[in-house]
């Protein structure tokens, strides 16, 4: 358990700690087994989330079985309490890993990049988690004397800064990344870290109170009361942003162009899509969207990525160059070959693409010329394959 030295059990303030810890595991099975999560199948970031309760639903028992059991005297009950104190610790460097791997999570960090930071977080965890498990046999962090209570060593400051080290690097990646991701609608890190900091600190200062669990648990319903919000603003198929989300960072756009701001929008649209509907079946149409969302997600390096209605989709770029846009439609085409040349792809797809600036602040006439670019680049497309049969059957 994370506090001050104990010597006293007197000094612990019994039905405060298991009301608190009671409070935290009501909140996670709250939001583990509410209506909204009845048949459904939870994304990657979804599932590290639940994770998270999950573990704050183990070290909430844990702590409370530490509370009972230290200063009692039966069999077994000192090995007991250096169990539930051994895995608090242990489980708590692992949640701090789940936060980091949700943080890579959300922001869509590149697959290398994302590997990397898992890796160094790894391997900084592993030696703190191993000395942690070396606990039960000898007081690394912590020990219980001949009466069963509880007190640390001097070392044990060291899997508190690595937890808290974790998810302050978690604070880092966020605002390392929120700006190039575009991830406006990104829940605020802060939701959760201000009550975990503050909990933990009143814990460490007085070891009378037990908050540190209860107040994980409120971070994270914190975080989850805003991620709800946010489903409004996203695709359930595609996950990608919806139109709701566009009409709203449109309207921003408007103010921000007067200023000097300058968007450039590229439309997409899936050729033949209702040919791979009526071919494939909607099961394999639904595929094709969720796999076109990533290719666009890779190919713009995170950039504002709307479904904008049926199989079109709308990227959104923040004073890019002409050469930039360029090569951004470039590798959004080489996303494509890429997946066509895979062997996963049941059809070959191609994507029809126009590009606009915002230079005005008159919102339909930019997508209606959006529109009309990217209808001329179906035009052309439908063009050229009718030009490739007429040659196929003459030879």
């Amino acid at each position: 358990m994370f506090g001050v030295m104990n010597t006293n059990a007197a000094q612990i303030n019994l039905p405060a700690a298991l009301i608190a810890n009671g409070i935290g595991i009501y909140l996670m099975l709250a939001i583990l087994f509410g209506k909204h999560t009845r048949i459904r199948i939870f994304s990657r970031e979804e599932s590290l989330y639940r994770g998270m309760c999950y573990i704050c639903v183990v070290l909430s028992i844990l702590e409370m079985a530490g509370f009972l059991l230290e200063n009692r005297v039966f069999l077994g009950a000192r090995q007991l309490a250096i169990v539930s104190n051994t895995l608090t610790l242990l489980f708590a460097i692992v949640l701090a890993l789940f936060w980091v791997f949700y943080i890579n999570s959300k922001l869509r960090i590149g697959y290398r990049q994302a590997r990397r930071n898992a890796a160094v977080a790894i391997a900084f965890a592993t030696p703190i988690a191993l000395l942690v498990l070396a606990n039960l046999f000898h007081p690394v962090f912590f020990g219980m004397d001949e009466n069963n209570n509880y007190y640390r060593t001097n070392l044990f400051i060291l899997p508190w800064i690595a937890m808290f080290g974790y998810m302050a690097w978690g604070v880092w990646q966020s605002y390392r990344y929120q700006r190039k991701a575009d991830k406006r609608l990104f829940t605020p890190v802060l939701m959760f870290l201000i009550p975990v900091y503050l909990g933990g600190l009143l814990q460490l200062l007085f070891y009378d109170i037990s908050l540190i669990w209860v107040s994980v648990a409120l971070g994270l319903t914190c975080i989850h009361i805003r991620l709800q919000s946010e489903q409004a603003y996203l695709d359930p198929l595609t996950k990608l942003y919806n139109r709701n989300y566009l009409i709203q960072y449109m309207d921003l756009i408007e103010k921000e162009a007067q200023r000097g701001l300058q968007v450039t929008g590229i439309m997409l649209d899936i050729n033949d899509f209702k040919t791979i509907n009526d071919t494939m079946g909607h099961a394999a149409g639904d595929e094709v969207l969720r796999d076109v969302g990533g290719m666009l997600l890779r190919a713009t390096e995170n950039n504002s990525v709307i479904r904008y209605g049926g199989d079109e989709f709308v990227v959104l770029l923040e004073n890019a160059s002409p050469e930039w846009t360029k090569r951004t439609i470039d590798r959004i085409n080489q996303e494509v070959a890429k997946y066509n040349e895979s062997g996963n792809a049941a059809l070959e797809i191609s994507l029809s693409i126009g590009a606009s600036v915002f230079s005005h602040t008159d919102m339909f006439e930019f997508f209606q010329d959006l529109d009309r670019r990217m209808y001329a680049s179906k035009r052309e497309f439908y063009i050229s394959r009718e030009r490739n049969q007429e040659l196929s059957e003459e030879a």
